[in-house]
């Protein structure tokens, strides 16, 4: 494996040099037996504790009450595809994430502010591309091997915590466009929505790339919360190469995003949340059919540039419901909870996806004993373009050859995830494939589609 973590620079050695000073009386505080005036005697066992570390002989809660709170988590799937793909593999997905977070009211007495660092270290190889040729990666924590900034931002709460401010370096996909329900699946599609990912330059602010951006929330009561961002329009930068995260793109135009979203109690711990959502990018698009010359690219007349288009604009829905929860939920965890999502690109001669759609239900609490693990299965739909099938089309005629036309890509996958200590969660779970790539040709045999793929896996999440 490559080196993941370049040298820091002189600057960042000052930047961590003064870090370092400034938390340093609250780590003296910490480790000084005689500051510790309510310490715990003895610290939870090994199973029950909510992290593997514990609580540091008290000091991390000593910490806490100061406003510093560290967050390390480690994810890991190994996934394997005994059939179907572009060939048979094996694949490794590793995440280690690192978060920092300031509560500055009780640091420094400033009320309703708050400041959070992060950072990813990313390694293996997944086997979405090289082994499936897939649209919709099998692992939401698949990625380029490499060291990463990951979210910097400062936060300030207004109006008894009504309104928000976040500035920094954001991730727009974990605010917009969620459903806490989809959360349990791997399959990358289920979190930042896979249209979103695919047509958006850089796959958008998204996991693993923070935008330069800034994000406001206004939650007037219980009910009802509208929030906006506005993010650089692509986070890898101009030459779309952004690899440890710290190149801060401002020059790329900006990407939008708007939701509102609805929260109803029904009574019995039976909740629906609703949202609308859309989003605008204003830098130039592609057309995926027409050169520049207005010849489809299947003409050998046809320019070698495509046509482009100025902007690019797409509208979302999102619900997620929980459609019952035993009485005595508490004791069983017994619950049954439902999601749904579609996202529409209406400009569909510079989308390689114009239509996206997901669906999935989970169960808490199946098995007796067992109040905190939860199973579900979810099948998430991507349509490819009217205009890239087009250019398929165009194909055939002129080459006079074979070849499919692409339509779509389907994911179903099934998850159990059992939770074996508060600080340990082991996840099993199938994906079935079908139409990898949309129905792209199998590069062996191109007059047929990548054959529809099996792929079974696990994931461990561990929280020190």
């Amino acid at each position: 494996m490559r080196r993941l973590l370049s040298r820091p620079r002189s600057h960042m050695r000052g930047a961590c040099a003064a870090l370092c000073l400034g938390l340093a009386p609250l780590a003296a505080q910490a480790a000084d037996p005689a500051a510790r005036t309510d310490a715990p005697l003895t610290e939870p066992g090994l199973l029950e504790r909510e992290q593997l570390t514990g609580d540091w002989g008290g000091a991390r809660t000593r910490l806490d009450e100061a406003g510093l709170t560290f967050g390390l988590t480690t994810t890991g799937d190994m996934s394997t595809n005994p059939t179907g793909g572009l060939q048979r593999g094996h694949g490794f997905s590793g995440l280690l994430q690192f978060g920092l977070d300031l509560d500055l009211e009780k640091m420094a007495g400033w009320k309703g502010g708050a400041f959070h660092a992060g950072a990813f270290l990313i390694g293996g190889h997944g086997l979405s591309g090289k082994f499936l040729g897939n649209l919709m990666p099998i692992s939401n924590i698949e990625s380029d091997p490499a060291g990463r900034l990951a979210e910097v931002y400062f936060t300030q709460t207004l109006f008894d915590g009504k309104l928000s401010i976040r500035l920094g370096q954001l991730l727009a996909d974990s605010e917009f466009a969620t459903s806490e329900t989809a959360g349990l699946f791997v399959n990358s599609a289920f979190g930042w929505p896979a249209l979103h990912g695919i047509v958006l330059p850089g796959g958008g602010p998204a996991y693993p790339v923070p935008a330069p951006g800034v994000r406001v929330a206004f939650k007037p009561d219980d009910a009802w919360t509208v929030q906006a961002g506005v993010y650089s329009g692509n986070p890898l930068g101009r030459n779309d190469k952004n690899k440890h995260g710290l190149t801060f793109p401002l020059n790329q135009g900006v990407f939008a995003i708007a939701e509102a979203a609805y929260t109803h109690d029904y009574g019995g711990g039976v909740t629906g949340t609703y949202k609308l959502g859309g989003w605008y990018n204003s830098r130039r698009f592609d057309d995926v059919r027409i050169a520049t010359n207005g010849l489809s690219f299947a003409d050998p007349n046809a320019d070698p540039d495509p046509l482009r288009h100025r902007g690019n604009f797409a509208f979302y829905g999102v619900i997620d419901q929980v459609l019952w929860k035993s009485p005595d939920a508490e004791t069983t965890g017994r619950s049954l909870a439902a999601f749904a999502r579609v996202v529409v690109a209406p400009e569909k001669n510079r989308n390689h996806v114009d239509f996206y759609a997901d669906a999935g239900i989970t169960y808490t609490g199946l098995l007796p004993g067992r109040k905190n693990d939860i199973v579900g299965v979810a099948v998430a739909y991507a349509q490819v373009s009217s205009s890239l099938r087009q250019l398929d089309r165009d194909m055939i005629t002129f080459s006079g050859d074979p070849q499919p036309v692409r339509s779509s890509e389907l994911v179903i996958e099934a998850s159990y995830q059992t939770q074996l200590a508060p600080w340990l969660k082991v996840q099993p779970f199938a994906q079935w494939i079908v139409r990898p790539g949309g129905g792209e040709p199998d590069p062996d045999k191109p007059w047929r589609k990548i054959p529809k793929a099996t792929v079974f896996g696990l994931r461990s999440v561990t929280v020190f």
